[in-house]
């Protein structure tokens, strides 16, 4: 009798199974009574990031949270500077959280957490690191024969204490076997960050440029700096110091002064993160003679296609006030390739 009841309670059993599982989430509650459900991605400042079905990634107001429940683990950080790495969030009523891990449980005030999810420089716990590679090419060949190459990179290292940036570029061109273009550029920084927005500097750079008549210029310095703006949407650092140029000229007289530096990394996304605006700048004006003055500038828009590929256009453009006897002040690049963000 029970084997004949057997197939039975399987076909019942069977629907069941194949309903689909109820996707876990975590559950906000704002002051002004609205239920938000989702995923916390990370919580900064006054600032609390929750990935959503139904409208992405959306921010809210910390101070505005009257109580939220977390259904999966996520590293959290007090004002006391602990660190939980596996902590589940739950409201005990008023601005309680209780915090609760393998380790134990423990109740704190809402506003004494400081981050959920901090990234590494946040919480003092280790270095992120992140760059960018650009390329682009061209060979033609029929009636007209000439190449082009076009390249560069950065590489960017951030702890909470120092950051550090490394960056190149280089540029070929010929025509008709004849070199029309050659040149390179090598630069690097680091920096002491005194608070979130202060910091101090030093920078070097080599750089060659035939066609300019550079053999090679280099230049040292340091300085003071802002960070103005670091979220996941702008990004801009003003710096400013004292650098040393020295300029070993092909055919011209060599030159070597101090120099007011400066320097601007702006960067912002737009339009729901499918584009990115960038604009680098690199000042030198000699303390000298004010004739002496050098800028070199990148800007552009960066556009995501899939898996940390992008498309770019980008805007080279290097100035100086006194050029070498018979080359032009300025010389500009239009770029149009693709690059891989990491």
């Amino acid at each position: 009798m029970r084997l004949r009841r057997l197939p039975l309670c399987l076909a019942l059993s069977l629907p069941a199974l194949s309903l689909p599982m109820t996707a876990t989430a975590d559950e906000i509650r704002m002051i002004n009574g609205d239920r938000i459900t989702g995923r916390i991605v990370s919580k900064a400042d006054n600032e609390l990031v929750v990935d959503t079905d139904y409208a992405g990634q959306i921010k809210l107001r910390w101070d505005q949270v009257s109580s939220l429940f977390t259904e999966d683990t996520m590293a959290v950080q007090t004002r006391d500077g602990s660190f939980m790495p596996d902590a589940r969030l739950g409201s005990t009523g008023g601005d309680r959280i209780e915090l609760s891990s393998e380790d134990g449980r423990t109740v704190v005030q809402r506003q004494d957490i400081v981050f959920i999810n901090p990234t590494p420089e946040q919480s003092g716990r280790g270095v992120s690191y992140s760059g960018r590679a650009n390329v682009s090419a061209a060979i033609v060949n029929g009636n007209s024969d000439n190449e082009r190459l076009y390249g560069d990179a950065s590489l960017l290292a951030r702890a909470k204490t120092y950051g550090w940036g490394l960056g190149m570029k280089v540029d070929k061109r010929e025509d008709r076997g004849v070199s029309t273009a050659r040149q390179w550029l090598f630069d690097g920084n680091y920096d002491h960050f005194l608070d979130d927005r202060h910091f101090i500097y030093g920078r070097a750079s080599l750089q060659q440029d035939k066609f300019k008549d550079i053999r090679l210029r280099t230049t040292t310095g340091a300085g003071y700096g802002w960070q103005l703006y670091d979220d996941e949407t702008t990004k801009l650092s003003l710096r400013s110091g004292l650098d040393y140029v020295r300029l070993d000229r092909e055919a011209g007289m060599d030159e070597d002064y101090p120099a007011l530096g400066w320097g601007v990394r702006a960067s912002r996304w737009i339009m729901n993160r499918s584009a990115e605006l960038f604009h680098d700048q690199d000042g030198f004006l000699s303390l000298s003679d004010p004739d002496f003055l050098t800028l070199r500038t990148k800007s552009g828009v960066r556009l995501p296609i899939a898996g940390g590929i992008t498309a770019s256009a980008q805007l080279n453009a290097d100035w100086e006030r006194t050029p070498a006897p018979g080359r032009k002040a300025t010389d500009t690049t239009l770029l149009l390739g693709l690059g891989y963000l990491w």
